[in-house]
């Protein structure tokens, strides 16, 4: 931006680059004056076109009692006084205004309808019709203090018929109430035509945010669903408090929502766009990941929330007070929502420098909240006109930047899937490398137990067939009888061994804990070893892969140690967590050199499971002080997060 305007040759570089570098404080001093200079304007429209009417035949007065009451207007009658150019302010003052608008001051009278205050939020409101300075009706007062019921017409703005007859000779007399409050009324002499259309308007305008809303909200839940992540929460309760606020704002919370309690309508629009701008801040610090990658500026903006979260519950005490109480907290609180967009402007900036994903999306919605408010600022303070995009300038400031975030949220969604299924695809390729090397495994474990069963099995068949040959020649046969049923016990031993070292049965019926437990008493019986096995963690099973894995690992292991180790005792851990797998083996065996491990001791094909993995293997081992054997790997995410379902 710098440069460009540079190359124009507008404005110096020194000026520019000062300018820039103090632009988020810049912008924070323009915003605060902008709410310093709110005032209550009186506007005149002709329909929906501002007019400019003869000042001097409107009357006015502005009263600091709190009577309203027809008897009032008889003491202050005479004290009214033509409104000329004058500029009224009642924006936070403890005052009420009375004005008297005669009927021959509004063009076109003969096609008038009705007079409308558009502004729903006049806290007390009672019209009367004058003929000649004596009143000859009264309507009932009303106001977003009292029932819905209480308005003359059944609408979210004030609503006045104006008689048919002897128009000429008519005026309307308003008492609008809203001390130590905002106020802005902008009067508008309608048709029926007229009326009909800005109705259709303003439901059209309110339907398509309240529309918009709902969609977005329905779609922040799906993508928390789906990813299951706290941004999307802040997002969605985001979305909900703004329109409410908008919806609020119309007046439509009123008359739908509360029609017949004041206090919530009237309490609820202040804070739900109070709450919207801690829910946005929180949102963006945790799209940007403030914490992790800007931690100064987190605790900062932690710090900040801590005292606007404060500021908000001392306000939901204190805001029911009418007077100057409640004005210094609705203007803090004003504030205070401005600040948050200025911050985590300046925030975003520094996220940019740093180019963190998405940045540049938070401070192009930062400046759309800013440009928003700071327009509907000078809106309100009557710089500029009043037009049905200005007035409306705050909502569809909310709406565009919320439509921005959505579509941020969309780009991230999308990388995440991206993201997701390419790790999916290089997981199954990592399970298919796995299923792999248990395959050729299990291929030389096969022609390892089909030679023992040649050399075993078949060798003793072959001793009890000779020994059962010569019984039916010898009639002596005691002794070779005996020695023929030892040599079958001992066989089927072996063979029920065999049977449990090749077929996964027993790991796919029970699980790899009663599995090895199983392996292990049966060795246990035997007295010769003594195997403890422990299995502890959070998971008691893990996928089946990982478990025909750790049986493969532990049968090679527990098959060493009887052959070669002479050990006793050994010890056997296992650790299964979600995301880690950790296997203990220690003996107190001979030991041996780890420099020197003979390839026949079965640790290649130990060592080439665990690297399928992307585990580690340690051993630690001395020559007559016994062998310690560690193997960790972590379990793949698709695994983590889709075990295998209880057996």
């Amino acid at each position: 931006m710098v440069a460009i305007l540079q190359q124009l040759h507008l404005f110096p570089k020194p000026f520019l680059t000062v300018i820039f570098k103090r632009l988020p404080y810049t912008l924070l001093f323009l915003f605060l004056l902008a709410a310093q200079l709110l005032s209550a304007q009186v506007y005149f429209f002709s329909n929906e076109e501002k007019i400019n009417i003869n000042g001097s035949l409107l009357r006015f007065y502005i009263d600091s009692s709190t009577n309203r009451t027809q008897q009032q207007f008889e003491l202050i009658r005479d004290q009214l006084r033509p409104l000329g150019e004058n500029k009224i302010n009642l924006s936070y003052q403890n005052e009420m205004l009375w004005l008297q608008i005669p009927l021959t001051a509004v063009p076109d009278i003969t096609d008038l309808k009705n007079i409308m205050i558009r502004n729903p939020h006049i806290n007390y409101l009672q019209a009367w019709v004058l003929r000649n300075d004596s009143i000859i009706q009264s309507f009932a007062a009303t106001g977003d203090h009292l029932p819905f019921n209480s308005r003359t017409l059944y609408h979210a703005d004030f609503v006045y018929p104006v008689p048919l007859t002897n128009r000429d000779k008519l005026s309307f007399l308003f008492l609008i109430d809203k001390r130590n409050e905002q106020l802005n009324i902008p009067v508008h002499f309608v048709t029926e035509n007229g009326f009909t259309s800005y109705n259709l308007r303003k439901n059209l305008l309110a339907g398509l945010m309240t529309g918009m809303g709902l969609f977005l909200f329905l779609f922040s839940f799906f993508l928390y669903y789906t990813m299951r992540e706290r941004l999307y929460v802040y997002y969605s309760l985001y979305i909900l408090m703004v329109f409410f606020y908008i919806f609020s704002d119309y007046g439509y919370s009123f008359m739908y929502l509360f029609p017949n309690h004041p206090f919530p309508a009237d309490f609820t629009r202040p804070m739900a766009i109070s709450l919207a701008s801690p829910l946005y801040m929180m949102f963006a610090l945790n799209l940007l990941s403030v914490k992790q990658k800007l931690p100064a500026y987190y605790k900062w903006a932690v710090r900040y929330l801590i005292l606007y979260m404060s500021s908000l519950v001392i306000s939901l005490f204190l805001m029911p007070d009418t007077g100057v109480i409640r004005m210094v907290l609705v203007w803090l609180m004003q504030i205070y929502q401005n600040l948050t967009a200025v911050f985590m402007l300046i925030i975003a900036i520094a996220a940019v420098r740093k180019k963190i994903p998405y940045a540049g999306y938070i401070v192009g919605t930062s400046i759309v909240l800013l440009l928003a408010f700071f327009i509907f600022m000078q809106f309100v303070s009557g710089f500029i006109l009043d037009t049905f995009l200005t007035r409306n300038m705050m909502n569809i400031g909310f709406t565009l930047e919320i439509s921005i975030l959505a579509f941020v949220l969309t780009l991230r969604f999308r990388q995440y899937k991206e993201q997701s299924e390419q790790l999916l695809r290089t997981t199954n390729l990592q399970q298919e490398q796995i299923f792999k090397s248990i395959s050729d495994y299990q291929e030389k474990e096969m022609q390892r137990y089909s030679s023992m069963l040649h050399d075993s099995v078949g060798a003793r068949l072959s001793a009890i067939r000779f020994n059962l040959e010569s019984i039916k020649k010898n009639t002596s046969t005691s002794n070779g009888l005996e020695q023929s049923i030892t040599d079958l016990g001992e066989l089927a031993t072996d063979v029920r061994q065999f049977s449990h070292t090749l077929s996964p049965v027993l790991l796919q019926k029970k699980g790899l804990v009663a599995a090895v437990e199983e392996i292990v008493t049966g060795i246990n019986q035997s007295g010769q070893l003594y195997i403890q096995f422990e299995s502890i963690g959070t998971l008691q099973k893990v996928s089946f892969r990982y478990e025909l894995l750790l049986y493969n690992i532990m049968q090679e292991l527990i098959q060493n140690i009887i052959k070669h180790a002479g050990a006793t005792e050994v010890i056997i851990q296992v650790i299964l967590e979600k995301e880690l797998i950790y296997l203990f083996v220690e003996d107190n065996g001979h030991g041996f050199n780890p420099l020197f491990i003979k390839e026949g001791l079965g640790f290649s094909q130990i060592k080439q499971l665990v690297t399928f993995v992307q585990g580690t293997l340690a051993i630690d081992s001395l020559v007559e002080k016994g062998c310690r054997i560690t193997i960790e790997f972590p379990v793949l995410p698709d695994e983590a997060n889709h075990p295998t379902p209880s057996r």
